[in-house]
């Protein structure tokens, strides 16, 4: 019971309007309560326990990943960026063959490779040899897996863009195909117009995200990282590495990196014995170095089949 009595406190006085007072009724603020974001939180998770929501499914090939990453969220911005010529491509195809096998559609936009290059890693990925597939001097093999390649690509889903210069454009195609996941190959590749990199790179991650949030289609976005100074590429690539602008880390869900190990040699510079990578192997790693609704820093090892096109996971206790 309160101390005070209520005969003694003064009469609320009615509200005083600086001016005259609204004749219209006040409009509801643009925030929500938290009773109002926990239900849309509950409204949610029950439609994911419905499967109404689903995110896509990495390659079976990418276990570790997947256990990592959990499944490609629905309108999730996710980057995955290499040094030149570690695999960014080949990441991208092997997704694309993974989603595709799923019945999912999937548009893959290039800006590295022509569509029949494209079509090649495909054909190469079923056992066909690249040598002899650009030279014309195919082989019975060759054609076995033109044909797998053949018939299982009858049931895919998938689009191939290396037309679209801009963001604008690439949103045009989503609209049209209407994908359950965008790969772009690879963002330094966009158009810049007459931008600097860093101007350029920032505005169209930007883009790229108002992208995937607008459509609520996942983008996988493949970005080229810094090069490493002569001699230390088997020093594993680190968030700030992503080449031309701070937004690629800061707007990306999600930030792989590919890493391919080196062999090193002991030389001699300046006096001392130091080791230098001479070659990369096809031994290497998935590094998560961002992982908004996870952890990050895990390493992920792999093997890079370059004959075939594939990256896979090493699984402990397998040869």
């Amino acid at each position: 019971m309160s101390d005070i009595d209520d005969d003694y406190l003064p009469p609320m006085k009615p509200p005083v309007w600086i001016g005259e007072p609204p004749s219209e009724p006040i409009i509801e603020g643009r925030s929500q309560s938290e009773e109002q974001i926990i239900g849309k939180a509950l409204d949610n998770l029950d439609r994911r326990r419905k499967g109404e929501i689903v995110g896509l499914p990495w390659p079976t090939e990418w276990p570790g990943l997947d256990r990592a990453l959990g499944p490609i969220e629905p309108g999730a911005l996710i980057v995955i960026g290499s040094r030149p010529s570690v695999g960014k491509t080949m990441f991208g195809m092997h997704l694309l063959r993974g989603l595709a096998s799923k019945g999912l559609r999937v548009l893959y936009v290039s800006k590295e490779l022509s569509t029949t290059r494209l079509v090649w890693r495909h054909m190469a990925s079923y056992g066909a040899d690249m040598y002899r597939l650009r030279s014309g001097q195919v082989v019975q093999k060759d054609i076995d897996a033109i044909t797998n390649y053949q018939r299982d690509a009858r049931d895919w889903k998938t689009f191939y863009d290396d037309k679209s210069r801009t963001i604008e454009d690439i949103k045009t195609e989503v609209i049209l195909r209407q994908p359950d996941c965008v790969i772009v190959d690879y963002l330094q590749r966009l158009a810049y117009d007459t931008e600097k990199e860093y101007a350029a790179i920032t505005r169209i991650v930007n883009e790229l995200q108002d992208l995937t949030l607008a459509t609520n289609v996942p983008v996988v976005c493949l970005s080229q990282l810094a090069r490493p100074e002569k001699g230390k590429e088997n020093k594993a690539p680190e968030m700030s590495d992503t080449r031309g602008s701070g937004a690629v880390e800061e707007r990306a869900a999600v930030l792989v990196v590919l890493h391919r190990h080196w062999d090193m040699e002991t030389e001699e510079r300046f006096g001392k014995e130091v080791k230098v990578a001479i070659k990369p192997t096809d031994e290497g790693w998935f590094i998560i170095r961002k992982n908004a609704d996870g952890e990050s820093g895990k390493f992920i090892p792999v093997i890079f089949n370059g004959a075939r096109m594939k990256i896979i996971e090493k699984i402990p206790g397998l040869s």
